[in-house]
């Protein structure tokens, strides 16, 4: 079983249908994507990770986990549309641990992505909507950092508490990210899976818009350009 990879620590980065589309202003040669969060099937918490295509299979690597915990998915294993659909929301920028100072921002109906309540000491984190929030005057530490002693009340929508309501405080939650652009690799991949289920031709006939976008971006990666659209 694995463990959250999300960072449990203040100020790092951890983890909605990502539309696959290209952003203009990205640099390719710096790769400047976000970073993927993954759903997964085993548990159904959100787990950092990265992806690597192998031939027609996309891998998984888990974050701050050795290999034996990779996950390898072969593009011919689908078998209804609705299982790629399926697959394909299960990806998603990461997430952030929110800030003490960042109380404000969040409300009755933000979507968070936060730990739950475990009595085993797993960090495990699943996504929530917030119900309330019991504001409390906020401290300062002995170096003058702002301190949030908030109580959150949130709705589980997955999870072990999955329709229930608990308490959290501010260092339980993430806050979702608001990229929804798609790592090229697991679009290269999606795309794949679909034309293996629907037995379209490959590199046939008239160009398509996805071998475009490759064009796009192998000619700007030789210039050291952005994609301009």
């Amino acid at each position: 079983m694995h463990k959250s990879l999300l960072s449990y620590q203040s100020g790092a980065t951890s983890p909605t249908i990502f539309s696959g589309e290209f952003a203009d202003d990205v640099e390719w040669g710096d790769e400047n994507w976000p970073e993927l969060e993954f759903r997964s099937p085993e548990d159904e918490a959100w787990y950092a990770v990265e992806v690597s295509d192998i031939c027609d299979a996309l891998m998984i690597s888990f974050n701050g986990f050795s290999y034996e915990h990779d996950e390898f998915y072969p593009a011919d294993d689908f078998t209804t549309s609705d299982e790629i659909q399926e697959f394909e929301e299960r990806f998603r920028a990461c997430s952030e641990q929110m800030q003490d100072v960042e109380c404000p921002k969040v409300h009755e109906g933000t979507k968070v992505c936060a730990t739950c309540p475990s009595v085993t000491g797993e960090v495990k984190f699943y996504d929530a909507i917030v119900v309330t929030v019991e504001r409390m005057k906020h401290e300062r530490d002995e170096e003058g950092n702002e301190v949030c002693g908030c109580d959150f009340k949130l709705f589980w929508k997955q999870g072990p508490y999955i329709n229930q309501v608990t308490t959290a405080k501010v260092g339980d939650i993430c806050l979702r990210a608001e990229d929804n652009r798609m790592n090229p690799k697991v679009v290269s991949f999606l795309k794949e899976a679909r034309r293996k289920l629907h037995g379209e031709p490959c590199n046939q006939g008239e160009e398509t818009e996805w071998q475009k976008i490759l064009e796009k971006v192998n000619s700007a990666i030789r210039n050291n350009l952005s994609v301009d659209g």
